[in-house]
């Protein structure tokens, strides 16, 4: 057998085993987008009978196999990579490749989107402590600088988003670069104010409950929210189809999305306990965050008045939170965790990114300059990759807002990867007689190919219309598994003309 130095790039990854059980888990909540969910990710789409708190129950509820595949195999094969070292070892080397490569393309994708449309965010929390308090400044910064990305804004404007988004990206990798570890603390520190202002939210709503009515009244009058006295906790005309219809939009905003904390495992320290934890811990939070906040809104405000309001897209948890607070202190704190989430999910990404990137390159199938690392534990070159691309994909939506929008319906690419990671830990479980990742293998499986044709035939994901296939986003998937393909087929014959076979690598767990 080839020494391990000739099938890898070296014998030892170099990165730092320093990433604690808190950075995991705020890793995982990153990637889980409790805040997103509730902003106006999923409530504005809730048609009449369908609950979204028992909607979050039951998309938590499905999502505990894969929660047991992705712990289970996180414990059993730690390293950089997570997933894709899985599909790769246990499924094929070409094909985990080429989907982590698509993968990667649909991440960047989707973060350099992120971070344009977080003016969504901004803009709304100008606009209701502006009104609310009557204060022009804020109402002007909402009219002509941070306005709604959504609603046609100027290529002026499209600039000034385009460069805050740019300049922030770059201050998050040059933390990363300089020391792995302050990435990481940067995604903690967010994450734990992120959390902290949601749970502050819930606090104020709960606080405000038994005169909502009066107090939500300035909001509503401003903004042209209808209205209703009738107040009740569950629909008389409750639909178990219209609850199950809000399935996916839990599904592929939130609670799959657990790869984070093992992309990085090679990096735990206390290893066994953070392996085992960090994705229980951080599903668990993410779902009583999520269903706790939709809960409360129906108790408060009452269900009849969440679904006339809801569709406006300016009344949500987070809006209402903001309304209620009662003083500019606790507004801005509440306003600024809306707004801090959106950079919250873009650092983790640039951790995860990162750490595919350096998987691939230590494989081989990417350049080995991407697997070189720092004095600190820093993946530089494949930072400087992930900056490279964001900033070119961060153009899309300054020349066209409507093909930035339809970049969302990529989000087909990840469910696809998700679903081969858990068959790969459902044919791990084969191989070596675990029976509980056959079957919850099989079960997550099941789920995620529903999610997979969810992503690809349901039109609020964006890859079809109701006119049929959205072609700019058919067109980008095309071209993200055209690329991976070629990538990994030059990859292979380049080192094939020096004597190394690439797929050997699929052959043996990297090492650590």
């Amino acid at each position: 057998m080839a020494s391990s130095s000739k099938i890898f790039v070296r014998e030892s990854s170099g990165l730092i085993k320093d990433v604690s059980l808190t950075d995991a888990i705020m890793l995982n909540l990153g990637n889980l987008s409790a805040g997103e969910a509730l902003f106006e990710s999923i409530s504005p789409y809730v048609t009449q009978g369908g609950v979204l708190w028992l909607a979050s129950v039951l998309a938590f509820v499905l999502s505990i196999p894969q929660i047991i595949v992705y712990t289970l195999m996180t414990l059993k094969i730690r390293r950089t990579g997570g997933d894709y070292v899985w599909i790769t070892r246990n499924i094929d080397g070409r094909l985990g490749s080429i989907l982590a490569l698509s993968y990667l393309i649909q991440s960047t994708a989707f973060f350099a989107i992120i971070a344009f449309f977080s003016a969504s965010s901004v803009n709304a929390v100008l606009c209701v402590i502006g009104k609310l308090d009557g204060n022009p400044s804020l109402l002007y910064l909402a009219s002509h600088i941070f306005v709604n990305p959504y609603c046609s804004p100027t290529l002026d404007q499209r600039l000034i988003f385009y460069g805050i988004s740019a300049l922030f990206f770059g201050i998050v990798i040059a933390l990363n670069i300089r020391k792995a570890s302050w990435g990481y603390k940067l995604v903690t520190g967010l994450g734990l104010f992120s959390i902290l202002s949601l749970i502050l939210g819930i606090i104020v709503i709960g606080i405000n409950a038994s005169d909502f009515a009066t107090k939500i009244a300035p909001f509503a009058s401003a903004f042209n929210i209808p209205t209703t006295s009738s107040k009740v906790f569950f629909p008389s005309d409750f639909s178990i189809f219209a609850t199950l219809a809000l399935l996916p939009m839990f599904a592929l905003y939130t609670y799959p999305w657990i790869n984070a904390g093992p992309a990085v495992s090679a990096e735990f320290r206390n290893a066994e306990k953070v392996a085992k934890l960090n994705i229980v811990i951080a599903s668990l939070l993410t779902f009583l965050l999520v269903t706790g906040a939709f809960l409360e809104m129906d108790l408060v405000a009452g269900y009849n008045f969440n679904i006339s309001a809801y569709p406006t897209f300016i009344y949500n948890f987070w809006t209402v939170a903001i309304a209620l607070a009662g003083n500019p202190v606790l507004q801005w704190i509440i306003g600024l965790g809306v707004i801090l989430w959106n950079f919250y999910t873009l650092s983790y990404g640039v951790v995860m990114f990162s750490r595919y990137v350096f998987a691939l390159s230590f494989d081989r199938v990417l350049p080995e300059k991407f697997s070189e690392v720092n004095k600190y534990g820093s993946p530089v070159y494949a930072h400087l990759l992930d900056l490279t691309i964001t900033l070119i994909l961060l153009a899309v939506p300054v020349m066209s807002v409507s093909a930035a929008t339809s970049l969302y319906g990529t989000t087909i690419l990840g469910a696809v990867y998700l679903l081969f990671g858990v068959l790969a830990g459902a044919v791990y479980g084969f191989k070596n007689k675990e029976r509980v990742l056959q079957i919850a293998g099989i079960i997550a499986a099941g789920y995620l190919s529903y999610l997979a044709y969810e992503a690809a035939t349901n039109p609020l994901f964006g890859f079809t219309t109701s006119s049929g296939v959205n072609m700019i986003t058919l067109t980008f998937v095309a071209s993200a598994y055209a690329f991976a393909i070629v990538v990994y087929f030059a990859s292979w014959y380049k080192h094939k003309r020096e004597g190394i076979d690439v797929s050997t690598a699929f052959k043996e767990i990297p090492p650590e």
